[in-house]
């Protein structure tokens, strides 16, 4: 539904809906990719659906963002890869740290707890923002929870970055009902959605993470026109495949990272 009508895209169409009923995969478990679509370099997987964005005149207008993507499959990586790109990004590098503290058995550990800082900066728990969050104006933002679900503030919204203070960020909110319209993100205190460590940690910073680059599940529900996956890792089945090339609007603007020599998915 989401396709360009365009004889050309019956091919792909169809190719998709193979992998989304598995009939792609063969008997060693890996899907081809048409060699259109590959690229061996994470740089010109960037140049390809970034190209615009080192302009010298500024950061690239909203709209732009609204339509481009990287999807990975794995969390791991994604925050060196978005931090490659924002160093792409003119305009000055603000840094912004957290405060973070710990609390056993829901009651608050003192102040004078000896959990050293240094630790708990480390931590980076995926629902939970960086310790040491950097941005730029006019950087594509994700909000990491749910602040007010009425003006699409919520957990996946993406947004601008349009303006920075010590206890607020001015965004700028693309897609949904609310596309367009400006809202104001402040510091909270944030612990993680699951129990990984034999504390609960405590982050006091802003809900955002840098979102040139996400996760696939980020992406489902999302229509783009540039999409770029990042697969040196493989994805965890066909299904997931489908739901990550299902998100393009045209086979020709789809860029896929393959291990070098391999011209498949296993």
């Amino acid at each position: 539904m989401c396709l360009q009508h365009a004889p050309d895209q019956a091919q792909f169409f169809q190719w998709l809906l193979d992998i989304g009923h598995g009939h792609t995969v063969d008997d060693a478990g890996n899907t081809e990719i048409p060699e259109n679509m590959i690229t061996y370099s994470e740089d010109e997987l960037i140049n390809r659906i970034y190209k615009d964005i080192c302009r010298s005149e500024g950061p690239p207008p909203p709209e732009y963002f609204l339509h481009h993507a990287i999807l990975m499959p794995w969390n791991i990586n994604v925050q060196q890869m978005n931090q490659k790109i924002l160093d792409r990004l003119p305009g000055e590098e603000l840094v912004y740290h957290s405060a973070d503290s710990v609390e056993t058995e829901g009651c608050p550990v003192p102040s004078h707890d000896n959990t050293p800082q240094d630790f708990l900066c480390a931590l980076e728990p995926s629902s939970l923002p960086l310790s040491e969050l950097k941005m730029k104006i006019g950087c594509l933002l994700m909000l990491l929870c749910n602040l007010d679900p009425s003006k699409d503030l919520c957990n996946g919204t993406r947004m601008i970055l349009l303006n920075t203070y010590r206890c607020i960020l001015e965004v700028l909110i693309i897609g949904g009902d609310h596309h367009g319209e400006k809202a104001f993100i402040l510091r909270i205190t944030l612990k993680p959605s699951s129990r990984q460590y034999a504390f609960t940690l405590k982050c006091h910073q802003f809900p955002v993470r840098l979102s040139f680059v996400m996760t696939i599940n980020k992406a489902q529900g999302q229509f783009l026109k540039y999409v770029g996956l990042h697969l040196l890792s493989s994805v965890f089945c066909h299904g997931q495949l489908y739901v990550t090339l299902s998100r393009a609007t045209s086979s020709c603007n789809v860029h896929v990272l393959l291990p070098e020599n391999l011209t498949g998915l296993q």
